[in-house]
């Protein structure tokens, strides 16, 4: 009875540490992956990027906006993961923003504000986004 316990446990540990392991190197190829968009800020102050992760965990048509200040391309700020069919890469910018249609970055406050129709919360976000985010529904 001891040993079919060990191997049980044995098994589900080795299943936990490889799914676990599974997980940090899918986040890490996600935050790495190039933007399928790039624009400017109008002041060229940020570089907005589109990044699609649709290649992995079954995401299909999923996106973040990586915001790069171009002054310190050591500041990137990832937005929480957000269905691109709503994607509308307008570039916009005022004194406190910098954004596209329905996503907004507060340049003093470094927040995120999603305003997308139908916007839902992904399990991913905890990983994806580096920066805090607010949603305003619709």
């Amino acid at each position: 009875m001891i040993t079919f316990s060990r191997k049980w446990l044995w098994s589900i540990s080795l299943s936990l540490v490889l799914l676990f392991a599974l997980l940090v190197y899918c986040v890490n190829a996600m935050l790495g992956f190039p933007a399928s968009t790039t624009k400017a800020s109008p002041s060229g102050d940020y570089v907005i990027e589109n990044v699609r992760v649709g290649r992995i965990f079954m995401l299909g048509g999923m996106a973040y906006l990586r915001i790069i200040d171009s002054k310190d391309s050591a500041k990137v700020y990832r937005s929480p993961l957000y269905d691109t069919q709503s994607l509308d890469m307008r570039a916009y910018e005022d004194d406190n923003e910098v954004g596209i249609t329905w996503i907004d970055f507060n340049k003093k406050t470094k927040v995120f504000t999603v305003s997308m129709p139908q916007w839902e919360e992904s399990w991913l976000n905890v990983f994806i986004s580096n920066t805090p985010y607010e949603v305003i529904p619709n």
